[in-house]
């Protein structure tokens, strides 16, 4: 005998104990005992196959309340079942949304990249990697270096490749745009967001965040122009995705200011 417990308590299907107990237990009734072989886990014998001896002391059923109408307004801020399973709903119908249009946003920065050349200066691509790979404390001839490079260079194709839309499509920030995507950006950088502003000011990065702004509702605009299909060939409607702020949340500038 390796070693024995009593008194467990243990809810099937938590998968909190061995291998194999639930099929084990699922034949037993209280009072009665049988035995399976597992692999222990923890221990000098761990990963070990042993056969457990395991007796079903008592069943105990968990009940669930009711769903009804109170149980909706203890659980949340709506007053009935129906509205909380809508909003569910919406909620589930927005999530799947904003996926798709991440994806379709992906893609289709890949697929301009194909159809056009866009040259980067070798020299800038080299500052940008030397600068990220000394931000994570790492040498030039770190492993992780031509990762950093593919991804640098990528980031410098799309952003002068959307520019360049921006441009043509004489796309325009305003005001409150930029307002609000400080005040995203703020978040990703655990500030307050006058305290962010103030420091963005004062650094004089004003300009890279308002070309940052463009180059997203110029995606925004091609993204609109474009026919998107899911797996099943099925037409994907971005307009929630590209009529948000959310499906052009701020990414972390830190090493990356290409402007």
């Amino acid at each position: 005998q390796i070693d024995q417990a009593q008194n467990i308590s243990y809810e099937i299907g938590s998968d909190s104990l061995l291998d194999g107990i639930d099929d084990a237990l699922d034949t037993l009734t209280a009072g009665e005992t049988t035995t399976f072989k597992s692999k222990l886990v923890g221990g000098d014998k761990a990963g070990q196959e042993a056969e457990i001896t395991v007796t079903l002391n008592a069943v105990k059923e968990r009940e669930l309340p009711a769903i009804d109408d109170a149980w909706a307004q203890m659980a949340s801020e709506f007053d009935t079942v129906k509205e909380l399973r809508s909003s569910i709903e919406d909620q589930i119908k927005r999530s799947k949304s904003y996926t798709q249009g991440l994806q379709a946003r992906e893609l289709l920065t890949e697929q301009l990249l194909t159809l056009v050349d866009v040259p980067v200066s070798e020299e800038l691509i080299n500052a940008d990697v030397e600068r990220h790979l000394e931000s994570e404390g790492k040498a030039s001839d770190d492993p992780h270096r031509e990762e950093v490079l593919v991804e640098s260079t990528k980031s410098f194709q799309v952003q002068m490749l959307l520019d360049a839309i921006a441009e043509a499509e004489q796309v325009k920030v305003n005001e409150n745009e930029l307002l609000q995507y400080l005040i995203q950006a703020s978040q990703s950088y655990g500030m307050e967001p006058n305290e962010f502003v103030k420091v963005v000011d004062e650094q004089g990065q004003i300009p890279s965040f308002v070309a940052e702004v463009a180059r997203r509702k110029a995606l925004s605009v091609v993204l609109e122009a474009a026919a998107v299909t899911d797996s099943d060939g099925k037409k994907v409607d971005l307009a929630e995705f590209t009529k948000t702020d959310d499906g052009f949340a701020p990414e972390n500038h830190e090493g990356h200011d290409h402007d």
